[in-house]
């Protein structure tokens, strides 16, 4: 079948990988230019070159230019995966058999943005990748398959993504000879039990040390690298937070966002009727362990971190 592809990242490249493996006919791969502010963006141009397909870098996939493209290679099927804004129907249509994207989430529930950093954030401990038929509303269309995932207390941002792209791998194998079949799976989507992310913000990076020792985890977890990371401010210096132990459950009563102690490379923090193990942070752009950060002259035991509401007040 012939195939034309529209991705970014890492699922994306490994989905081709796949469709390259089982002999599908892949004519052309439309990505973007390399972008330092992309957080999960992966340069294609190895896999492109390696298996003699044309690599196009576009911003916008919709624009008149990049249809007549995509047109050209008369696909047969287009994925499109990874990609964060909305693809005209002009251009979905130009597949003859169907036009699919991905979504790690459970659809219905869980459409919209940030799906992986919000599963964690939110605390789940299991999700999906989903595989539907592209339409005009945001992951809205039929299902193809799902692939369900765990979601492990030590995951992070990092970790999950890793299972979502092998869960991606497994869709391409599943489904793919079933589409080579004549067989393209339709399972209508329940709107009524659709849920959404949100976009995320620089402010939903902020710490809220009055939350439970958990809550504070599950927000470190979620995103840190490829993203972000969360932060919090100490005596007027931003500290990022990329690692932390799960937090052992035992109640404690000290000041939230207090630095207590150091326990081996980690920075023993207090929250809400409880205490968090900070293992990596990052100041001025360097990631060091936790317990570095007392080495700078402004920090020190009994400092604290400012909370989320107060930050925001400043």
């Amino acid at each position: 079948m012939r195939v034309v592809f529209v991705t970014h990242n890492d699922l994306g490249l490994a989905c081709l990988e796949e469709l390259v493996a089982l002999g599908a006919d892949v004519r052309g791969i439309f990505t973007r230019p390399q972008q330092p502010r992309i957080s999960d963006q992966t340069d294609l141009s190895a896999f492109a070159t390696a298996h003699d397909v044309p690599l196009h870098e576009t911003d916008d996939v919709n624009a008149e230019s990049v249809r007549e493209r995509i047109a050209g290679y008369d696909p047969d099927l287009l994925f499109v995966v990874g990609w964060s804004r909305l693809v005209d129907p002009a251009v979905f249509d130009l597949a003859t058999v169907a036009a699919l994207g991905m979504h790690p989430a459970p659809l219905p529930r869980g459409r919209g943005r940030a799906p992986i950093a919000w599963s964690l954030v939110t605390g789940l401990d299991e999700t999906a990748l989903s595989c539907f038929h592209l339409v005009a509303e945001a992951d809205a269309g039929d299902l193809v398959g799902q692939v369900p995932i765990d979601i492990a207390v030590e995951d992070d941002a990092a970790s999950l993504y890793g299972k979502v792209v092998a869960a991606g791998r497994e869709l391409i194998r599943e489904y793919y000879p079933r589409f080579e079949a004549g067989e393209v799976p339709r399972d209508p989507q329940d709107d009524d039990a659709a849920t959404w992310w949100p976009k995320r913000v620089p402010r939903h990076g902020l710490v809220d040390w009055t939350r439970p020792p958990r809550e504070v985890y599950d927000w470190i977890r979620g995103q840190t690298h490829p993203y972000p990371g969360a932060f919090s401010s100490l005596n007027g210096h931003e500290v990022r937070f990329w690692a932390a132990n799960p937090p052992s459950g035992a109640r404690a009563f000290c000041e939230p966002g207090e630095l207590l102690s150091v326990e081996g490379d980690a920075l023993r923090v207090g929250t809400w009727e409880g205490r968090l193990d900070l293992t990596r942070v990052g100041v001025d752009g360097e990631e060091i362990p936790a317990s570095a950060l007392l080495d700078f002259e402004w920090a020190s035991l009994d400092d604290r971190f400012v909370n989320a509401r107060d930050y925001l007040a400043e």
